[in-house]
């Protein structure tokens, strides 16, 4: 009598890579960030391997829930697992740290909720790790600004996109980063045991509209401990400049805690402060209109924000 064989059983593919997209109150800027993700493939592993997306949610209201929901079935018939993951302590930080919890893969990458990734992203932010193993521990990969309807201001210059987290610009090829390269938490990808006895500060990182910044320093931890860091400026990104950060008062206002959120760190790592010697008349400097300002006028209102912030943290614990 003949046997009837039975199909054999579909075999889930191993999570290899977890995406982490940390969100705060932007549910139709993480629509299309979770929308620019879909498609977008691991390449280079074996087939059994896939990757999954992690929403971490730092509102308490969850206004990405939905956001989530309504694009799981789409992510399911592509094999690629969504979740969405409350995560009620505040902060960035928290998020991201939580993110590292959740992430099954051995492999974790960062993109945030007001970017969108450019065809192929994944592929090529994961690339170095496929074809040279060990060496990489650290993908890097650009931001591109997206200034959306509005046109971008004269007065922005190529030079000031650091400040927006936009255009690291280190090479036209693909690279090892040298010391003193840095690179956005953004636009990367990391292995997960990197992580083990470290965790982003939770006091350092951005909370609701605050410019405190460097949560970013564990990524200079494992710099400092030897891993080794690629940067891929294919692998693009683009970023929302956000309307109400187009114009100079914001750009005065975000380096003034750039000069906090560093004196901070390197009190916190024991790194060397620096000293200036400057004067401020601050009676005279709240006269003039920053608005007004552009090219090395511009340059220097930058530098003297910075500095002024930096001094400013020596008063704070």
């Amino acid at each position: 009598m003949p046997t009837t064989q039975r199909p054999a059983a579909a075999v889930a593919p191993e999570i290899a890579v977890s995406i982490v997209i940390c969100t705060y109150r932007r549910p139709e800027l993480l629509g299309a960030c979770l929308d620019s993700l879909i498609g977008q493939q691991v390449g280079g592993a074996s087939s059994g391997s896939a990757h999954e997306i992690l929403v971490i949610d730092n509102s308490a209201l969850a206004e990405g829930r939905p956001v989530v929901e309504s694009r799981q079935a789409a992510f399911a018939l592509r094999g690629v697992p969504l979740r969405h993951v409350l995560e009620t302590g505040p902060g960035v930080s928290s998020a991201r740290n939580r993110g590292v919890a959740e992430a099954v893969g051995e492999l974790i990458v960062f993109i945030d909720d007001d970017e969108r990734a450019c065809d192929g992203w994944l592929e090529r932010l994961l690339e170095p790790f496929h074809r040279l193993g060990d060496a990489v521990d650290i993908v890097a990969g650009e931001v591109e600004p997206d200034f959306g309807a509005l046109p971008r201001p004269d007065w922005l210059a190529d030079d000031m996109m650091h400040s927006f987290s936009c255009r690291w610009g280190w090479d036209s090829d693909s690279r090892f980063l040298r010391e003193g390269e840095w690179f956005g938490e953004g636009n990367c990808a990391f292995r997960k045991r990197l992580m083990a006895g470290r965790s982003f500060s939770t006091d350092l990182g951005r909370k609701g509209d605050g410019l405190l910044t460097n949560e970013g320093m564990v990524f200079m931890e494992m710099r400092s401990a030897g891993a080794a860091t690629y940067y891929v400026p294919s692998a693009t990104v683009f970023h929302l400049i956000h309307p109400d950060r187009l114009n100079r008062r914001w750009l005065m206002r975000r380096m003034f805690y750039q000069g906090v959120s560093n004196r901070l760190t390197q009190r916190r790592y024991g790194l060397r402060e620096q000293r200036w010697d400057f004067n401020v008349n601050l009676a005279k400097l709240a006269d003039i209109d920053v608005e007004t300002l552009e090219g090395e006028p511009l340059r220097a209102f930058i530098r003297l924000y910075y500095q002024l912030g930096y001094a400013s943290a020596l008063a704070m614990n």
